[in-house]
């Protein structure tokens, strides 16, 4: 009998247990959270590493913070709960991939949960995969490219290319004073000041958009507004967003996909009020303004053109999202492959919500399928695929339609294509999962 008690840990032991693996489940969900992981698998994530660890968690996660309560498996004995707060989040799919080693080799009882914070906090620290400069010059030139695919000519594709350069420069101004999540003591105390200037970089990016079609059409008449506003301002467009917040209303997680629909549109609305402006402050000198709606059916450059805009553009949303090096190709794969199929589904007239779910569809099996050869996260090789698919030029246009025409039927009408498009995406990424699963939660 005293041997018994000897080897069974005492009740503080236990506690202490407890409380050490919910610093660590904290720890490694706020992580992901900051690297763009959705909220449903990374409440997933945190249920199975304390599973493992014979404990229960009950995690709430949320786009901006994190709650974890952490019982016996049983739901009874002393409960330990925490919480954090994401203050700054994004995509950044090299250091969620290395995370998702790190929570890997914790579960298979290769490193201790000591072990593994510390290198969390290496993850943390490390530079990006791409230098802000790289990243620059990917936004610039993933704009020039979407002109492309908007049916923009040369001319298009340059000032797109020069609105997306801009747009990219503020926001490399406004992060230059973060380092490795954490704030110099110049910054903390202008927090709130820098995300008022991260809410008006959108404002500003569609007032510099709407201005510099404005004069594109002043010195080249030919010039297409309908193309330049939403391919320059292709970087603040919510299109992801959106996608996500659909998916985890979709996977019951309603307070976190609300919060994306809501901040999609809060997006979308600031992006369009700096268009506006444009616009208003026309009819007051007594100018006309051009117009951001298509009024008739562009050609588009030949297909050769398209396919370098293809190769442009993945790579360059490649490195926006930070995509290990040494699986950049795969961006130009899963785009492609999302590229080809929309485009025959078009080509055979299916509707455009069939044509994105068919799209979703090939683009998250061919995902799943790398991530079981490689053993490495879907979303690393998903992401970049389902940005040419994401439906925020379909919201923008939506909302255009009310402000330009004052044609309720026509915005009605595009919103509820942008609705229905983001399902399809969902819809696809889900029986993708089911049809290819990827053996691996992220």
């Amino acid at each position: 009998m005293s041997v018994e008690l000897a080897d069974e840990p005492t009740p503080s032991a236990r506690i202490r247990s407890r409380e050490e693996l919910a610093d660590y489940l904290l720890e490694i969900g706020a992580t992901l959270a900051a690297c763009g992981c959705p909220s449903y698998r990374l409440e997933d994530v945190i249920r199975l590493i304390a599973d493992v660890e014979g404990h229960r968690a009950d995690p709430f996660a949320l786009p901006t913070g994190l709650f974890l309560r952490v019982t016996a498996r049983d739901g009874g004995g002393p409960q330990v709960q925490r919480m954090t707060r994401v203050s700054d989040w994004g995509v950044d799919l090299a250091r969620l991939t290395l995370v998702d080693e790190v929570f890997n080799d914790v579960v298979d009882r290769r490193s201790t949960i000591e072990a593994a914070r510390a290198r969390i906090r290496e993850i943390v620290a490390r530079p990006p995969e791409f230098s802000p400069a790289i990243v620059f010059a990917a936004t610039t030139a993933v704009s020039g490219a979407s002109a492309v695919f908007f049916k923009g000519g040369a001319l298009e594709v340059l000032v797109a290319a020069i609105v997306g350069a801009v747009i990219a420069g503020s926001r490399l101004a406004l992060s230059t004073r973060v380092r490795g999540g954490a704030l110099d003591p110049g910054v903390a105390a202008g927090t709130s000041r820098r995300n008022a200037r991260r809410l008006l970089s959108d404002f500003f990016g569609g007032l510099f958009a709407a201005s510099c079609a404005w004069l594109a059409i002043v010195l080249w008449p030919e010039a297409r507004p309908e193309v330049i506003v939403p391919a320059g301002a292709i970087a603040l467009f919510p299109g992801m967003t959106f996608t996500t917040g659909v998916a985890e209303v979709a996977q019951k997680n309603v307070v976190a996909g609300g919060a994306r629909l809501i901040e999609s549109a809060v997006t979308l609305l600031l992006i369009l009020f700096g268009v506006a402006l444009i616009a208003g402050l026309g009819e007051v000198v007594g100018v006309e303004m051009p117009s951001w709606l298509a009024k008739t059916s562009l050609p588009g450059l030949p297909i050769g053109w398209q396919v370098l805009a293809l190769l442009v553009s993945s790579v360059g949303f490649g490195a926006v999202f930070q995509v290990p090096k040494r699986w950049l190709w795969t961006t130009f794969a899963s785009s492609a492959t999302g590229w080809i199929v929309a485009d025959v589904a078009l080509h055979f007239r299916l509707p455009g919500h069939v044509a994105a779910f068919c799209a979703a569809l090939s683009v998250c099996m061919f995902a799943n399928a790398l991530a079981r050869w490689t053993n490495r996260p879907a979303q690393l090789f998903q992401l970049p695929g389902m940005m040419l698919l994401v439906p925020g030029s379909f919201g923008f246009l939506s909302l255009s339609e009310f402000l330009e025409t004052k044609d309720a039927l026509m915005g009605t009408q595009r919103g509820f294509t942008m609705a229905l498009v983001g399902a399809a995406l969902v819809i696809g990424v889900l029986v993708a999962n089911v049809l290819v699963p990827s053996r691996k939660l992220l």
